[in-house]
């Protein structure tokens, strides 16, 4: 049975990024199981962020550029043969992110 293990951590500011949703997914109305899982994805989707800009906050820095930045880990997904239910479930989790933090909405379609 393969062991889980802790993810490394995230470069500053996706660290500061991923606690400050963390903190608003506390005081959500969501099931426990559906933040547990909108965190692990959007720590997939920060860690996918980080790596492909070296580090750099700006592909969040504003609506456009996160937009963007989540359009292209959609394309990213698809690319790597994630069903379409897999790829729609993660975006959920994006969305939320992106509306708990403020910085909008993707515009992602999810079908």
């Amino acid at each position: 049975m393969p062991s889980r293990t802790t993810p490394p951590p995230l470069p500053a500011p996706y660290d500061r990024m991923l606690s400050a949703y963390a903190a608003a997914l506390a005081g959500s109305r969501l099931a426990g199981s559906s933040r547990v899982t909108y965190l692990s994805r959007t720590r997939r989707f920060l860690a996918w962020t980080a790596g492909t800009a070296a580090g750099d906050p700006r592909p969040l820095a504003e609506m456009a550029a996160a937009a963007r930045t989540a359009r292209a880990y959609r394309l990213h997904l698809e690319g790597g043969g994630y069903a379409r239910g897999t790829i729609a479930n993660h975006l959920i989790a994006i969305e939320d992110f992106f509306a708990r933090t403020g910085l909008g909405s993707t515009g992602l379609r999810r079908s």
